[in-house]
């Protein structure tokens, strides 16, 4: 693998891993912690992939998310964190 790509994938897991430590209540920043927890703890294939190629065990970063208090979801964002749910599974509906 060349530096920059090895770069690039590590930078990709880093700022999955600081969107699941969010801790603030802007919605589209919830939006992404709810995605990146999703990704790294749902053992995504693109994930466990990037792992891989910089050599990183993916339990090693999903060990790590479980032991932050921050990836739990704030009083302020559990709210936010339904409506997003609700939106979602309205999407799947499907509408005749």
């Amino acid at each position: 693998m060349i530096k920059g790509e090895q770069g690039f994938i590590t930078a990709i897991l880093t700022q999955a891993v600081e969107d699941a430590k969010y801790t603030g209540s802007n919605k589209h920043d919830v939006k992404h912690k709810v995605e990146a927890i999703n990704w790294i703890m749902n053992s995504d294939p693109q994930f466990t992939y990037y792992c891989k190629l910089i050599n990183i065990e993916p339990s090693y970063i999903q060990n790590k998310i479980k032991r932050y208090s921050e990836v739990k979801f704030t009083k302020e964002q559990k709210p936010i964190v339904q409506m997003l749910e609700r939106k979602n599974n309205e999407s799947r509906c499907i509408r005749i």
